[in-house]
């Protein structure tokens, strides 16, 4: 066997064979859940509800102008619907807050904020007691105020879905 048929044998076995191993009530840790805010963790506060919260930020310099800040807010609280070995199948209703430059002729420091109510499905595996990787799709309700930058409108629309959209989380502390 070649060593890369080796490795993929030896990852695939560890999977497999891992102990049972998933999130206890008191365990927090640091991950993210949605790609626009990156920085984030999650607490668990018994073995079926958890709170999870993550900030991000941006920062636009147009030309000739000041520098402009930007952030986003996501806070959710995924609910445990089943569990089988290490996977948790989890709801997670959830909100996010933005607020980011959108500089326009008549006002160089407008900005557009953003409302999200988010309904979202998904799973997070657990590969040890400390670590998991978790998968989610869902659906966004959306209400923009681009301010000056136009009008204002509300969107119902699915999460992209992608590689970014692959969160993880490692556990520090807890039970």
């Amino acid at each position: 066997m070649s060593f890369k048929k080796n490795a993929l044998f030896a990852l695939a076995l560890v999977a497999v064979s891992a102990a049972p191993a998933f999130a206890a009530a008191g365990q927090y840790g640091l991950g993210y859940f949605r790609p626009e805010a990156p920085v984030g963790g999650r607490v668990w506060f018994t073995d079926k509800v958890a709170g999870d919260v993550g900030i991000g930020f941006s920062s636009l310099t147009p030309d000739g102008g000041d520098s402009q800040s930007g952030f986003i807010l996501d806070a959710g609280l995924p609910l445990v619907a089943a569990e089988s070995g290490n996977a948790k199948f989890f709801v997670r209703p959830g909100v996010t807050y933005a607020s980011s430059p959108e500089p326009v002729v008549a006002d160089p420091d407008n900005k557009v904020t953003q409302f999200w109510i988010s309904g979202t499905f998904g799973v997070e595996y657990f590969f040890t007691d400390r670590f998991s990787i978790q998968a989610a799709h869902g659906v966004l309700f959306k209400s923009v105020d681009p301010d000056k930058a136009g009008g204002k409108y509300t969107e119902l629309t699915s999460e992209d879905f992608g590689v970014s959209n692959i969160g993880f989380h490692f556990y520090f502390g807890g039970k």
